[in-house]
């Protein structure tokens, strides 16, 4: 890594439902678990139950480490090992806020990367929607990628 890179990476996710918001992270979550990352979930909401019927229902290929991952944690352990991880964070806007400020006090070690996707409820920031997307460098959509954006 070099020292031009950035060790903490934000992007933004909006959904409608919870299923909407698994239909969009499941995918990308089972493309990280490819690429050999560390998933960490921090959600306001438990989530468990809904994964559980979704998973079920779709053809994937690691739906055993999918089911296994935190679906109802609702805080952060941040004396945690996040080296090289993503963390996926859901829930109200000052959830996301708190988690986030929780995350960025802990000194990253140096030569790590921190992936953080924000969740965001839509009806809960649509009018803010625009703010949000700009505090971000990218979104995450359920066309199963991210898109960045232009500098």
């Amino acid at each position: 890594m070099t020292t031009s890179q950035k060790i903490l990476q934000k992007k933004c996710c909006f959904y409608a439902s919870d299923f909407h918001l698994e239909m969009t992270i499941v995918p990308f979550i089972n493309k990280k678990i490819e690429e050999n990352k560390k998933i960490i979930i921090v959600t306001e909401n438990n989530l468990e139950e809904s994964v559980k019927i979704l998973i079920s229902k779709i053809n994937i290929k690691n739906k055993e480490r999918i089911l296994n991952l935190a679906w109802n944690n609702n805080n952060i352990d941040i004396k945690k090992n996040l080296k090289n991880a993503v963390i996926i964070v859901n829930g109200s806007k000052n959830f996301v806020s708190n988690i986030n400020k929780q995350i960025e006090s802990v000194l990253i070690e140096k030569n790590s990367m921190i992936e953080i996707i924000n969740c965001y409820l839509f009806d809960e920031v649509k009018e803010e929607m625009h703010i949000l997307v700009d505090e971000h460098e990218g979104v995450l959509n359920n066309l199963q990628k991210s898109i960045e954006k232009k500098q």
